[in-house]
């Protein structure tokens, strides 16, 4: 092999190399540069709130920056919007992927070992007391942001508030829309 083939295979083995490295270590410095706690999921809500056991103490922790539809009260048919602007209208449909969220989260997290970072801009806590959190689970060592998951599937909006993974949510929810992932494939009947 010359040198310039051996120069240019290095290269591509350090690019995509780079690009897996910079992803876990920059979720791992996330995690590292803020307050966090390692628990166990002992109970999954809803798509976007769940109990976590923290050394003893139950924590129930909303996950920050996302809202997935709702399965015990009514949802409302202006939170939830198309790519074109266009709304879900059909409550029964958002009923049906408020479900769909609570298994996926329940499948992700139940009975697992989690690690919860709070957000430097966000509050800690919400109106009604609840943690206001993101979720990493660590999946052969990748560490995966749990709330950024859901918007990725298609089983949440992003929650407009301070946060400061608000640009990376947002970003990850107009993807899911452009592709019709999950909820977003919605069609207006």
């Amino acid at each position: 092999m010359t040198f310039k083939k051996e120069l240019i295979t290095l290269i591509i083995v350090f690019t995509f190399l780079g690009g897996c490295i910079s992803h876990n270590f920059n979720n791992g410095d996330f995690i590292r540069s803020h307050e966090h706690y390692y628990g166990k999921v002992t109970k999954v809500v809803d798509g976007d709130t769940v109990y976590v056991n923290v050394n003893g103490e139950m924590w129930k922790i909303r996950l920050l920056g996302v809202d997935t539809p709702e399965t015990y009260g009514k949802n409302s048919p202006y939170e939830y919007f198309l790519l074109n602007g266009t709304p879900i209208t059909n409550t029964t449909y958002l009923k049906i992927w408020g479900e769909k969220a609570k298994y996926f989260a329940k499948k992700e997290l139940e009975n697992k070992t989690v690690i919860i970072v709070f957000d430097n801009r966000a509050p800690k806590k919400d109106r009604y007391g609840r943690y206001l959190a993101y979720i990493f689970i660590n999946d052969s060592n990748n560490l995966i942001n749990f709330n950024e998951e859901l918007l990725k599937y298609g089983y949440a909006r992003v929650y407009i508030s301070n946060f400061e993974l608000k640009n990376e949510f947002l970003e990850a929810e107009k993807e899911a829309k452009k592709n019709k992932i999950g909820l977003w494939n919605w069609k207006n009947n």
